[in-house]
């Protein structure tokens, strides 16, 4: 099969592009960036896929899509940026897709569609999106809800996932910034470590997407993936500490407290222009509860490959190799 990947450079698609190989795809991939060795599609166009003729090029010869592409991070993006990455080249995309009948396609959206919230939210739960790459994602999502409904033949699924981690993981994900303040003993614990918090491995991610792919039935499948069983955020800094051979933390700092100053580096960014380890938003989030419920993808018979455990320790080994 010759298959087109957008954003084939990042961290989903660096794991994507050589899983896709090793199946027989032929692999075209499109990012602004280069990939990194080991990673490489069989065809690489380096560009904007706000460009119609990038797209063109990467849809000649495709049979299917997996849309990745996305501005994705929790400071320095504009609402404007977002909506263009995330809305506009997912437009673009399907307009040129439907003139080169490229009607396969396995679109990467995000749990954020749905917001917080104290139950776990499966995939019939209204859209509430808090920030605006979630508002963003929902936008994008209709857009293929859109595209499918006026082709016939469109092949359509959508995966949300919950914080993706796992080996080469960016150094902006939040679990690589949790590991690399425990490694560097800058962690303090905020909260009493209770919220639960949904991840999805990159591994289990990539085998939940070829699983669904072989049940696609219909025009559009949407699945939420996350990782079970769902680890509280004082679980997964002690499987940490302990992967590091460390003693745990045993006291916290109270939200109450941790707030105001989180509060002050809030300032301090807007004027600097740095993006400090330590934000409002960041402490809200690791001290929210995530809950969403993945129920439907195993009910069709999944289980995912690597278990929770030890894909956090198979990250954290990753990364300190990094480090030494």
């Amino acid at each position: 099969m010759e298959t087109l990947v957008t954003g084939s450079s990042g961290f989903v698609g660096s794991h994507l592009v050589p899983a896709l190989q090793e199946k027989g795809h032929r692999v075209t991939g499109i990012d602004r960036n280069p990939p990194s060795t080991g990673t490489e599609p069989d065809h690489f166009i380096e560009g904007d896929l706000m460009h119609r003729e990038i797209l063109d090029e990467g849809l000649q010869r495709a049979d299917r899509v997996f849309h990745l592409a996305a501005a994705k991070d929790d400071w320095g993006i504009s609402r404007e940026e977002y909506f263009r990455e995330n809305v506009g080249v997912t437009e673009a995309l399907l307009e040129a897709a439907h003139e080169h009948e490229v009607c396969d396609h396995v679109f990467y959206s995000t749990v954020a569609v749905h917001g917080t919230g104290p139950e776990p939210k499966a995939e019939d739960a209204p859209f509430a999106p808090e920030i605006p790459y979630g508002e963003s994602k929902v936008e994008a999502e209709k857009h293929y809800r859109k595209f499918a409904a006026e082709h016939d033949e469109a092949h359509v699924l959508v995966l949300r996932p919950s914080a993706i981690f796992g080996e080469g993981q960016p150094w902006r994900t939040n679990v690589h910034r949790l590991i690399e303040a425990i490694y560097q003993r800058r962690f303090l614990m905020i909260g009493d470590g209770s919220a639960r918090k949904t991840t999805s491995y990159i591994k289990n991610l990539l085998a939940a997407n070829f699983f669904l792919l072989e049940q696609m039935e219909g025009e559009v499948g949407t699945y939420i993936y996350v990782d079970e069983p769902v680890m509280s955020t004082r679980e997964l800094v002690d499987v940490i500490y302990d992967e590091l051979g460390r003693d745990p933390l045993r006291w916290s700092i109270p939200l109450s407290i941790a707030r105001p100053v989180a509060s002050v580096a809030d300032v301090a960014a807007s004027v600097t222009g740095i993006d400090f380890p330590i934000t409002a938003a960041r402490i809200e989030k690791f001290c929210t509860s995530t809950m969403f419920d993945a129920s439907a993808i195993r009910e069709l018979g999944f289980a995912q490959p690597v278990e929770n455990e030890e894909a956090v320790r198979k990250t954290v080994r990753w990364q300190i190799d990094q480090y030494e």
